[in-house]
Order: C-alpha cells, then sequence, then structure tokens
C-alpha cells in the first residue's frame, strides 16, 4: 500500500511557473537576435560611402537586418501565444 502511494507523489506534475518565470525556446534566440540588430543598426547608421565594396556589404547588412526583424516577429508572437 505505501509503495503505491509514493508512486503516486512521483508522477505528480510540478506547479506551474509564474509568466513572468517561463522561459522557452525562443529565450535565447531572441537574445542572439537582439545582439546581430544591434550591429546591424550601428553598421547601417554610418554614412553612405562610393565605394563599391562598401555599398555590398551595406546591401548585405540590410537584407540580414530585414530577415531578423521578420524571425524576431514571428518568435515573439509565437512566445506570445504559448503563454496566454
Amino acid at each position: 500500500m505505501e509503495s503505491n502511494t509514493n508512486e503516486n507523489e512521483t508522477l505528480a506534475l510540478p506547479p506551474l511557473k509564474k509568466r513572468h518565470e517561463r522561459k522557452s525556446f525562443a529565450t535565447q534566440t531572441l537574445k542572439m537576435i537582439a545582439s546581430r540588430l544591434q550591429y546591424y543598426r550601428k553598421i547601417l547608421s554610418e554614412p553612405e560611402s562610393d565605394n563599391p565594396k562598401k555599398m555590398k556589404q551595406r546591401e548585405r547588412i540590410q537584407k540580414k537586418y530585414d530577415h531578423c526583424m521578420k524571425v524576431r516577429k514571428l518568435l515573439n508572437r509565437a512566445a506570445a501565444n504559448r503563454y496566454i
């Protein structure tokens, strides 16, 4: 009889965490994206150069920036929907 009650106690789910304590797969990814976006904004805020090499680099950074913004929006939406 005692072993049966011990099994039930071990199978119980842990209490739910409060909203601000929850973390998801998106938490670390969003931190990395925020860091990248900070770098991209720094590069894009610099005045444009006439150097063709710099112009190509700027276009490449702009594409990466746009992509990261889309991913960030999707992850934020997913995280918000997960915890409602």
